[in-house]
């Protein structure tokens, strides 16, 4: 007989049958009874549906579920918030995406999810699945555990590709602007390339610019897992959509993986909480380009707090896309490094998460010194509170959206979702329309 209780999940039983509710299992509970070394097929069926239903409710990082979901498990964490039994903590976050559908929509929406994954190749792991990379994502674990501010880890990953089972101790995140010099190009490729020949994985973006440059130069050197490119976007979606014959090859020869469901579109607030699953998933991060207020800072910021090693290429003086990389040296947070050669030199022998030497995750523009953005940096929400931007950035670039459309898609609820409205129509940056709202337009007096 296998047992589980917890005080914040029903107690569950299994004596060596078919079970009264396999719905209810832990990953340790699964595999603790597991029929030949892997779980019985309802299980495993009902743990990924789990890991699918949690990404499909909330937006992360999220403390209070990543921690939920570690304490009782994803089997019993789900069907606690699909009942909205779980606690209040746990239910804030999700409710604008559980409240205006029934259990039953969930489960549809999860069937539409997992088929959805499928039909691009790919498929949903999380914590007691062989290719979980525990270790790499232990300092979320310990980020958490001291409070950092969006600290928290994922609760599972859609993935394509190679199994990330082979992601090696050392990894190397290489992350710069999308607006790059031919400098910049050259660097990145060049630390990518030789990073793959020493058997290290590259992770970035797959973003213009610098990303683009990183994954084309571990790609010439393809070894077991040579380059992983994370997503702010629904794993099925290739964005940039220039980008989807890369994003293809590197799925071919290493992985793309998502922390969100399937047709969920790209958003600014979902690049920066991308860039901190670049920086924990790696065991140092190299920023190769930066402006002063560029987004990959955000990324750099998450490195240093996590306790990874942050390393940052030199360049002109004369360049406004080097000042973010300037000032990351002089703050002394940065190692400087102008080679392959010299990252592994940085890295030396850590190959396991190290304990945390900042006090916030920071998943924003950066903790550097505020200046002049550039004009490809600039966002009309720059200085508007993050939830008010994550409203302004699900209303679509043409077309309208109702308050509970938006309240789904912000993961929101819908009193704040107005509050929203009101201070981004006081900005001057949204428009009524037709009872739902849009973006404002140029054309609009």
């Amino acid at each position: 007989m296998v047992s589980h209780s917890s005080t914040d999940g029903p107690e569950i039983a299994w004596d060596g049958g078919a079970g009264p509710d396999p719905e209810l299992w832990t990953p340790a509970e699964i595999r603790a009874v597991g029929i030949g070394g892997g779980p019985p097929p309802a299980a495993e069926s009902a743990l990924r549906r789990s890991w699918a239903g949690l990404l499909r409710v909330f937006e992360p990082p999220d403390t209070a579920v990543s921690e939920y979901v570690a304490r009782v498990g994803a089997v019993a964490a789900w069907q606690a918030i699909r009942e909205r039994r779980a606690p209040r903590a746990v239910l804030a976050p999700t409710a604008a995406r559980t409240e205006q559908v029934t259990a039953d929509d969930l489960e549809t929406l999860i069937d539409v999810d997992l088929a959805a994954a499928a039909s691009c190749g790919a498929r949903i792991i999380g914590a007691g699945d062989p290719e979980w990379p525990e270790a790499a994502l232990m300092a979320f674990t310990m980020a958490a555990s001291r409070g950092v501010k969006n600290g928290a880890g994922p609760v599972a990953l859609y993935v394509r590709g190679r199994p990330l089972s082979g992601l090696p101790e050392r990894a190397l995140a290489v992350v710069g602007s999308r607006a790059n010099t031919h400098y910049g190009q050259r660097v990145a490729a060049d630390i990518a390339m030789g990073a793959a020949d020493a058997g290290l994985t590259v992770i970035s973006g797959a973003a213009f610019g610098i990303d683009t440059f990183a994954h084309r130069g571990a790609l010439a050197y393809p070894g077991e897992l040579p380059t992983i490119a994370i997503l702010a976007c629904g794993i099925d979606r290739a964005y940039p959509v220039a980008n989807t014959a890369l994003i293809d090859r590197i799925a071919q020869v290493g992985a793309v993986i998502s922390e969100y469901p399937p047709g969920f579109s790209p958003a600014r607030h979902r690049f920066l909480v991308r860039n901190r699953l670049i920086a924990g998933l790696a065991a140092g991060t190299v920023v190769v380009e930066a402006g002063r207020r560029s987004g990959t800072l955000s990324t750099a910021s998450a490195s240093d707090a996590l306790g990874r090693v942050l390393m940052a290429v030199p360049g002109p003086v004369t360049s406004a896309l080097s000042v973010g990389c300037h000032m990351l040296l002089a703050s002394g947070k940065a190692v400087l490094v102008t080679s392959s050669e010299d990252v592994l030199t940085a890295l030396g022998e850590k190959t396991v998460p190290a304990p945390l030497r900042g006090n916030s995750v920071v998943v924003g523009p950066g903790t550097v010194p505020a200046g002049t953005a550039e004009p490809s940096d600039r966002h009309p929400t720059d200085g508007l509170d993050p939830e008010v931007a994550k409203v302004y950035d699900a209303l679509p670039a043409r077309g309208i959206r109702t308050v509970a459309q938006l309240s789904v898609e912000s993961a929101i609820g819908p009193g704040q979702v107005m509050a929203a409205l009101a201070r981004l129509e006081l900005h001057d940056l949204v428009r009524r329309q037709e009872g739902a709202w849009r973006r404002r337009r140029k054309s609009d007096t």
